[in-house]
């Protein structure tokens, strides 16, 4: 039976989670480096999955950990490859280099809202007024960040950036429905490693009809270091994610929506110089105290899963 743990705290789980979205949120400027250097859009999320499949693959059998190709995980694998990499993968990828970094990192902010609503839907959890003003101080706090001028330099770059919110509605469908489907005693190493290759063999016949293909040539340029270290976040991102929803559920884990838009724009200002707004501070006090909130109520229900 998969199922949500409780108890122990949530101090491990609050550390995995930090590391996790603040490593996650260079990513963000790393799809923009490799895009904007030439890097097709299919073969781009083609080689992410590649990527991070290579590095869980190998982690995987360091430990001796190898991923399942029993049915169940099959499903799992592909469904979630989708849900997780192939269709938010693609919709980042299109917003990246029309879009400050910084504000496509934004876009993270929605996962909480969206994930506790899926979690109440699907009676994983309930209705609490503390988390419910957590998510509110929360979004205040984007608000601030997306006021007219602080994000986002043209008007015309809003509907590319409302493209990119699909992918927390992916991010959080794909964290709630986890706990139901996940295979009972899974672990996540080899987990990622099933997801993110069947997201690349889901491009595959998406490359070829749009006749749409591209390989390293040898010359290492920024973009392929790029697409390579993004894959690799990718991999560890998925490894943290899948364990903390194991462990706290994915409410908890949806907060990594608060932590990554602020972090995604401290490496878009490392990277590109785009200089954060003055209301920036106000926003991290908002946010932070919307995170406490939502954390503190945290009492995910135990659900049970598929098993193998």
């Amino acid at each position: 039976m998969t199922r949500v743990e409780q108890g122990g705290g949530h101090l491990v789980p609050f550390g995995m989670l930090l590391f996790g979205a603040c490593s996650y949120a260079m990513t963000f400027s790393l799809n923009r480096i490799a895009i904007t250097e030439g890097v097709p859009l299919f073969p781009f999320v083609f080689w992410q999955g590649v990527g991070a499949g290579a590095v869980a693959l190998a982690a995987g059998l360091a430990l001796g950990q190898r991923p399942s190709l029993k049915l169940v995980y099959l499903r799992f694998y592909f469904l979630f490859g989708f849900i997780g990499i192939a269709l938010p993968y693609t919709l980042l990828a299109l917003a990246a280099p029309r879009v400050p970094a910084g504000a496509v990192a934004l876009t993270l902010t929605l996962s909480p809202i969206l994930t506790y609503a899926f979690a109440i839907l699907f009676r994983l959890d309930r209705v609490h007024a503390l988390r419910v003003g957590g998510i509110l101080l929360g979004l205040a706090g984007i608000l601030v960040v997306l006021a007219p001028g602080a994000s986002l330099p043209e008007p015309g770059m809003a509907l590319w950036l409302l493209l990119a919110f699909g992918s927390p509605v992916c991010y959080a469908f794909g964290s709630v429905t986890v706990v139901f489907l996940r295979p009972a005693g899974s672990k996540p190493i080899p987990l990622t490693c099933g997801i993110a290759f069947a997201s690349a063999i889901l491009l595959v016949p998406v490359m070829a009809v749009a006749d749409s293909w591209w390989l390293f040539d040898g010359t290492m340029t920024a973009g392929d270091w790029s697409l390579i270290g993004g894959g690799a976040l990718t991999a560890c991102f998925f490894v943290i994610g899948l364990e903390v929803i194991r462990m706290v559920g994915p409410v908890f884990f949806s907060t990594n929506g608060y932590i990554g838009p602020l972090a995604g724009m401290g490496w878009a200002a490392l990277f590109f110089g785009e200089v954060p707004s003055p209301w920036i501070g106000l926003a991290v006090a908002l946010l932070f105290a919307g995170l406490f909130l939502v954390n503190r109520t945290s009492r995910p229900v135990i659900r049970a899963g598929p098993g193998p």
